[in-house]
């Protein structure tokens, strides 16, 4: 069945002919826009893996741990984690209890020494100063015994013989023993200074390395977030502080255990970083002993990958922050990498 619409004017749209059509136009475009952008992520999903190989990293640095070899505990801190300080500067004020025992064991060592080495002196110069008294009554005991020998056996006792060479045996014995002690004494006083000397350059080291408690930055860099707060307590060998090295920072990529072709020294990849696109060299592929020690301190992005890739920013680059987490991608093709890069500027995302 036909049915005739009259217009009273046949160049007037039909409204409702308008927008039937408009609703028919935009539903096509939403339902293509669906269908292809559908088609787009399953592409992009399964087809990127086939293109680059990308996976996560960590912006990092050389660290430096500042830590003492003795039982402290914090009374004062100068900087705080993200704060950029210099070689030298104080960063923190420490007590220790452990090292004042070590300072007064030191020097109860020293004063006993000191005590030996004056006993030792007073017993050389006693037997050097009566070493020639000594001598003097062995000439004499000598002298007795030579006219003892000279004279006639008969008017001489036995008892008065046995009683000259007594005496000269025992000054004999009495110079050789004072001879012999005042020698010992020499060579024990000679050991015993330059034992003294050892435990007092041990001493000055000891206080100079702990200079008061105060713990100053070894190198130049920024303070990270391991810190030790006021008042806390900490081990030997615990770290005080954490620097990092900012005159070389780098991104520790962990690279997916999946990938179509290994990483190599000298491949050229794209850090991503929020919008930004940092060009980047692989530098190192580390070792798996660095990989596990890289395990225990990083750790989200480490437990899918076993190889980490260390890359280097270009020259002119201006690196994200330390600690950040980013993206590097890694173009199976050159190709691919300028057409990606191509997309990038025409989308305005550089």
């Amino acid at each position: 069945m036909n049915i005739e619409l009259n217009r009273l004017d046949p160049n007037i749209p039909d409204p409702i002919e308008s927008r039937r059509r408009a609703a028919g136009r935009f539903v096509r475009i939403v339902y293509g826009t669906s269908v292809f952008g559908l088609l787009a992520v399953v592409i992009i999903y399964f087809g990127a893996p086939l293109v680059f190989l990308g996976g996560p990293g960590i912006v990092s640095a050389p660290r430096q741990l500042v830590s003492l070899p003795y039982v402290v505990q914090v009374i004062d801190t100068h900087v705080a984690p993200g704060d950029k300080i210099s070689a030298g500067d104080k960063i923190a004020q420490v007590r220790s209890p452990q090292q004042d025992e070590i300072v007064a064991t030191y020097m109860r060592a020293l004063a006993d020494l000191a005590g030996r080495e004056a006993e030792l002196r007073i017993r050389e110069r006693v037997a050097r100063d009566s070493l020639e008294a000594t001598r003097s009554y062995l000439r004499l005991t000598e002298e007795a015994v030579k006219r003892l020998e000279t004279a006639p056996s008969a008017s001489v006792s036995l008892s008065y013989q046995m009683e000259v060479l007594n005496a000269r045996a025992q000054a004999l014995k009495a110079v050789a023993s004072q001879e012999a002690e005042a020698a010992e004494a020499s060579v024990q006083i000679e050991s015993l200074s330059a034992l003294r000397q050892r435990l007092q350059q041990h001493l000055d080291r000891t206080e100079r390395e702990f200079a008061d408690g105060r713990v100053v930055a070894p190198i130049a860099g920024v303070v990270s977030r391991r810190f030790a707060r006021t008042g806390q307590s900490l081990v030997a060998g615990t770290a005080i502080a954490e620097i990092y090295d900012t005159t070389d920072i780098y991104v520790d990529w962990y690279v997916p255990n999946y990938r179509l072709v290994d990483p190599t020294v000298g491949d050229e990849v794209f850090v991503l970083f929020g919008n930004r696109r940092i060009l980047g060299v692989i530098a190192e592929i580390l070792p798996i002993s660095d990989v596990l020690g890289a395990e225990q301190t990083v750790g989200p992005p480490t437990g899918q990958s076993a190889q980490i890739a260390r890359v280097r920013f270009s020259q002119d680059a201006v690196a994200p922050a330390l600690d950040a987490t980013v993206e590097v991608h890694m173009y199976y093709t050159g190709f691919a990498a300028r057409t990606a890069a191509a997309l990038v500027d025409f989308l305005g995302l550089r």
